[in-house]
């Protein structure tokens, strides 16, 4: 199922490897000894350490760099092509990808939008490309941070655990209801309210919403809408998404939320943006789409332009 699951997003085969699965355990085998003060429950176990990704091609930088981390406390995977990077992304499902832009086989620009078909993990671009719009090029194809080369561990580290961070608070706000002043969501019943007035949704719409709200600021791919709300990632199934986000839209506009709140990424997907969240400050410069997980400096200003552009 997994491996049909990456086929369906145009992962190609040569990409996925297969691995054995554990031998089951010998029934013969003895049953361990309960420990004394020892309940079993999970909460016991210790923390996992955080799985980083690292795609670097240089051998030098990246045994540097997998050494340095992981005398942070993190635990590195090291690849050295972006093939490899894919692989160990998919079998791994590492916390985060620190992924060089310039490797020898596929472009690391190439291999994360082939990574975002399939997944939403936090990415950050470590290279030696420092031209401003190298940088936001990268931003725009879904990274969320962007190092540029050389550049020390300590900052390294402290960029993962800012965007570790906004990405694990937004999951701690998964829970049974949502709530941001104007827009109340009940993940249990499936009911929605607008400013304290019921608002009609299908149980389509409902499961596309909270998924948006859930990631308030954060881009959401056509894929990861599709799999909320029918259970599917079909990538040739985006008109699906993009007439339930009208519907939706047309719904909001009828409320204090507004439809303006869904807001277009070109080429992507959508974000929502509460309307209790402060506005950004104009800028004197073109609105650049961004996305992953919270860092959306430019692109809110711009994102509506971006949809007139489209339509037309």
């Amino acid at each position: 199922m997994t491996a049909q699951y990456l086929l369906n997003q145009r992962v190609p085969a040569s990409e996925l490897v297969t691995v054995g699965l554990a031998e089951p355990a010998d029934p013969a085998a003895p049953v361990p000894v309960p420990v004394p003060g020892k309940t079993g429950r999970k909460e016991e176990e210790p923390a996992q350490p955080t799985r980083l990704l690292l795609v670097e091609d240089d051998d030098a930088i990246r045994e540097a760099l997998c050494l340095a981390l992981t005398r942070q406390g993190y635990e590195v995977l090291g690849e050295g092509t972006g093939r490899a990077g894919l692989r160990s992304a998919y079998l791994q499902r590492p916390d985060l990808v620190l992924l060089d832009v310039m490797l020898p086989d596929i472009d690391g620009m190439e291999v994360l939008r082939r990574l975002r078909r399939v997944s939403d993990v936090p990415v950050i671009y470590l290279t030696a490309r420092s031209d401003p719009i190298d940088v936001i090029v990268g931003l725009e194809t879904g990274a969320d941070d962007y190092i540029v080369k050389p550049c020390q561990a300590r900052e390294i580290n402290a960029r993962i655990r800012r965007v570790l961070y906004r990405y694990r608070a937004a999951e701690r706000r998964d829970g049974d209801a949502y709530d941001d002043g104007l827009l109340r969501l009940d993940s249990l019943q499936q009911q929605a309210w607008a400013a304290g007035v019921p608002l009609p949704l299908s149980r389509t719409e409902f499961r596309v919403l909270d998924r948006l709200v859930r990631r308030t600021g954060a881009v959401q791919h056509f894929g990861t809408l599709l799999e909320a709300g029918w259970g599917a990632a079909n990538p040739g199934a985006r008109d699906r998404v993009k007439f339930t986000v009208s519907r939706l839209r047309g719904k909001l506009d009828a409320t204090p939320v507004g439809g303006g709140s869904i807001v277009s990424v070109r080429g992507m997907g959508y974000l929502y943006r509460s309307p209790t969240t402060p506005a950004l400050p104009p800028s004197p410069k073109p609105a650049a789409a961004s996305t992953g997980y919270g860092h959306t400096h430019a692109l809110h200003d711009g994102s509506r332009a971006q949809d007139r552009a489209e339509e037309k």
